[in-house]
């Protein structure tokens, strides 16, 4: 078992100090103001405190495209409003369609006309979606309102199909197994009922029950090397910090466990070796990270951030972190053994959904936006100087965006794309 109490009573202490510091050092001049007609006509003005004055929102340029080298693609998952001429009138349509974007050269094209789904999880041979839909909208389920389903799509055959049905605010949450592309291992935290750890393959339909100790589950990650494990929530603590038993997924049983005392949450890495906790004071926050190989305990060093949300990188001891402030969002490419962040992009936009590339090439994300959201795409290599924007013409209300790898070999759902 690891002690880190003391570890996070400094990082708190500094992160008071830090706000303390800020506070003091704020310019309490007022800004100066545009015509107030301007402000209330437009609503495009936002505060720059370089200069303490307020300026015209800046606007994405999606007029150029500059083609680079990436394997992977983009998919979206929002409302597409279409108008139907009928006897009656014009009636409007909401499709929910699967959209895919070729990030080498800003082609979008449709794989899936309609899927009402929040996307969970997908597989990394691009041949699997899993996601989840309101029973209304799932063919054989029970269509009840108040119910919802986990549905699998077979990128290659189109074929939506129920994993189970739930009732509605309930936690579904599921990841591939490294070793068969066709499997998943998934919990559903219903209210007030006992739940159980499923391996389900999604090409038979076989499920297995892991016979692990507990009755509700909360998934955060597999740990892919022998021995090979899920990381869960403890379910019998009673703690008010993060207590994960790292479980078994042939046999349920406990192979770990790892407390994290004054964390608010934790990652585990992409391999499942080493776990990121992030410490959380107001807007503040700090990192630090455990390495299962030895049972240490990291501090990154001289680092705070600001209203973060993090993601591992794929192929490095680093994480991406999106720091959002109430006029900025940036990103920042931290290395977790020296400490050493670097600004990969920052502008007065505000960041909804974004992913990292499967070989960390580039992040992609979107800009908070209702109508016509701005896709962008950013390489990570720093010889790339170049940012493209991609508007997602009458989308609207965006669910997710993830990097998806193409499929392998013959039949690829490339070749289905419809254009959008």
């Amino acid at each position: 078992m690891i002690r880190i109490a003391s570890i996070w009573t400094l990082v708190v202490f500094a992160l008071v100090a830090g706000v303390c510091v800020a506070a003091a050092q704020q310019n309490d001049t007022p800004p100066d103001l545009p015509p107030i007609e301007e402000v209330e006509e437009q609503a495009e003005y936002i505060y720059d405190p370089a200069t303490n004055t307020y300026i015209p929102r800046p606007q994405p340029d999606t007029g150029v495209f500059v083609p680079m080298d990436f394997s992977f693609r983009i998919g979206v998952v929002g409302d597409y409003i279409k108008e139907v001429p009928t006897a009656g009138g014009v009636q409007t349509q909401v499709k929910t369609p699967l959209i895919l974007i070729d990030p080498r050269n800003g082609e979008i094209g449709v794989y899936a006309k309609n899927f009402p789904a929040r996307i969970v999880t997908h597989s990394d041979n691009g041949n699997w979606v899993v996601g989840v839909a309101e029973s209304s909208s799932v063919e054989g389920s029970s269509g009840s309102r108040q119910r919802e389903c986990a549905v699998s799509l077979d990128m290659n055959e189109g074929d939506i199909e129920i994993i189970q049905e739930f009732p509605l605010f309930s936690k579904f949450q599921a990841f591939f197994t490294p070793n068969d592309n066709n499997a998943i291992l998934y919990c559903v935290n219903e209210p007030a009922v006992v739940n159980s750890l499923v391996r389900y393959n999604l090409r038979n339909k076989e499920e297995e029950i892991l016979p692990a100790e507990g009755n509700r589950f909360y998934l955060y990650g597999l740990k892919q090397d022998d021995p090979r494990g899920i990381w869960v929530e403890d379910p019998f603590s009673v703690a008010d910090y993060p207590v994960v038993d790292l479980v078994n997924w042939e046999d349920g049983s406990n192979l770990d466990k790892v407390k994290f005392p004054g964390s608010s949450y934790i990652l585990p890495s992409p391999m499942g070796d080493v776990l990121l906790a992030v410490v959380e004071n107001r807007a503040e926050a700090s990192i630090g990270y455990y390495k299962l190989s030895d049972h240490s305990f990291h501090q990154v060093p001289n680092l705070v951030l600001t209203r973060p949300t993090v993601k591992w990188a794929h192929t490095a001891m680093a994480v991406i972190a999106k720091e959002s402030t109430a006029t900025r969002d940036r990103f920042l490419w931290i290395d977790l053994e020296t400490g050493n962040a670097q600004e990969i992009w920052s502008d007065y936009f505000k960041i909804s959904y974004w992913d990292i590339s499967p070989d960390d090439d580039a992040l992609v994300f979107i800009i908070d936006s209702e109508k016509e959201p701005v896709l962008y795409v950013v390489p990570l290599d720093k010889s790339l100087a170049a940012i493209n924007c991609i508007r997602l013409t009458d989308v609207s209300n965006v669910s997710w965006i993830g990097c998806l790898n193409p499929p392998r070999g013959s039949g690829s759902w490339l070749d289905r794309l419809l254009p959008f």
